[in-house]
């Protein structure tokens, strides 16, 4: 079988980059590993692990980069993977790998999923991208000087590079580089606005670019500059009716539309402006392009319903994302517990708390540590004084759920709230003698804290 590389380039990744090499020894013949300037241990870690390092100085340029390690390769193929990333399933990597190499043509582009935890704490989501890392190394080469992209050596191909082959390896792997609270100092969105700013000053209508500038700021929770660049991304789009939606490179990838619109829509509902999310939504769905047939697209439109007061809409959207299930999303829940859980809420609106507790199990049922659904129930059972049946707190994962209990217990001594503390403990006793005792001893605990104080 043809010899395969993988290609890395890492700076200042001593937290993630064993792991990430370490699940790729058995699956390719050689790793080959660019350092661009670390500050850390990373150049000490990859020679640990393979004789290939190589250092190359930065010039704010992915591609530059990239392309250097695909030169310092020898594979006849190349995978492309980051330090932040891990292979799940090592062990069938290299059989996935050779299979893909015997059934596809040296200009074929091989996808890999990518599972990305997004943000951090309540607010984390899981995000699942099916990405081209996996190719004949001498026929494609990386342009873009951030979120690189491949496109075919041959000139005549490259022409319709937005059009290459691409087909699926069967590779999955944990990307966490992006696991990170959006105040935090060294978020890789404000290197990447920088970089994204500087392609746009060459190419000021590439929807791409505009689009992961809008990316970037949401990811900030700059939502104006959100809205802004991503209103000027779907502005450089030529959307038709019945033809596919078409940008300054030929086809948009049905990811990237989804994105956009979902991103657009969430990013209007930040500033107030709920209606302009609507009109969107409404406008590409009359449209009916690829990027309007999934989960997360509905899900939005869902969202959105609910925002403006519409719960005969709101739940038919819902309805709408939960028809495409799980293998519809891209952002993990839109299809599922996230959607019920929304449902639950809309439920809630119409006065309809039986249907409202159904919702929410059923979303327990799918993720039963799922936060939102867990609260919700848990200030039911505050502004209700009503324990939830057996069925939703069977559904609960206990720890998480004792977690957001005792939570909302210490919210309610905090803010002086007696009548809600004695509540939550009646209903603790009803519901699990651990967490009964759990809160008991957390509510003497701050007795005694307050008391201390007082002294």
């Amino acid at each position: 079988m043809p010899k395969i590389s993988a290609a890395l380039i890492v700076k200042n990744e001593e937290a993630h980059l064993a792991q990430c090499l370490e699940a790729l020894a058995g699956a390719v013949d050689e790793i080959v590993v660019v350092d661009t300037g670390s500050a850390d241990a990373s150049v000490e870690i990859a020679r640990a692990h393979t004789p290939h390092c190589h250092t190359f100085a930065w010039a704010d340029d992915f591609a530059a980069a990239r392309n250097y390690s695909l030169e310092r390769a020898s594979g006849d193929y190349v995978l492309v993977v980051d330090a932040d990333e891990f292979l799940m399933g090592p062990g069938a990597a290299r059989s996935r790998l050779d299979e893909f190499i015997a059934a596809q043509d040296a200009h074929t582009l091989g996808t890999i999923e990518i599972v990305s935890r997004i943000g951090a704490g309540p607010d984390q989501q899981e995000t699942v991208d099916h990405t081209r890392r996996f190719f004949h190394r001498d026929s494609f080469r990386f342009e873009g000087i951030v979120h690189e992209q491949l496109a075919p050596r041959d000139p005549e191909l490259a022409s319709r590079k937005a059009c290459s082959g691409a087909a699926a390896t069967g590779l999955r792997v944990l990307h966490l580089g992006y696991a990170q609270a959006s105040n935090a100092p060294g978020h890789k969105a404000h290197r990447n606005k920088a970089l994204l700013r500087r392609a746009l000053e060459a190419q000021p209508d590439d929807e791409y670019y505009l689009f992961q500038l809008g990316k970037a700021h949401f990811s900030l929770k700059e939502f104006a500059e959100a809205v802004a660049a991503l209103e000027a991304a779907e502005r450089a789009i030529h959307f038709s009716q019945g033809e596919p939606p078409t940008g300054r490179l030929g086809l948009i990838a049905r990811e990237v539309l989804t994105d956009l619109l979902t991103s657009l829509a969430y990013a209007y509902v930040n500033v107030g402006k709920p209606e302009s999310a609507k009109a969107l939504l409404e406008k590409h769905a009359a449209l009916g392009h690829a990027g309007t047939g999934r989960a997360d697209f509905h899900h939005a439109r869902g969202y959105v319903y609910l925002m403006v007061g519409d719960v005969a809409r709101g739940r038919a959207a819902y309805a709408a994302s939960m028809r495409f299930g799980a293998e519809g999303e891209d952002v993990r829940g839109t299809g599922s517990y996230s959607s019920e859980y929304h449902m639950g809420l809309l439920c809630e609106a119409g006065q309809d708390v039986e249907g409202a507790l159904r919702s929410y199990c059923a979303a327990l049922r799918m993720k039963p540590d799922f936060v939102p659904a867990i609260a919700r129930c848990v200030d039911l059972i505050i502004e209700r004084g009503m324990a939830p049946p057996p069925e939703v707190w069977a559904a609960c994962d206990e720890e998480r759920t004792t977690e957001v209990y005792i939570g909302k217990l210490v919210d309610c001594v905090a803010r002086g709230d007696s009548a809600a503390c004695g509540t939550l403990i009646q209903a603790a006793s009803s519901l699990s003698p651990a967490l009964l005792s759990q809160c008991q001893a957390r509510l003497e605990m701050l007795q005694s804290e307050l008391s201390e104080d007082d002294a």
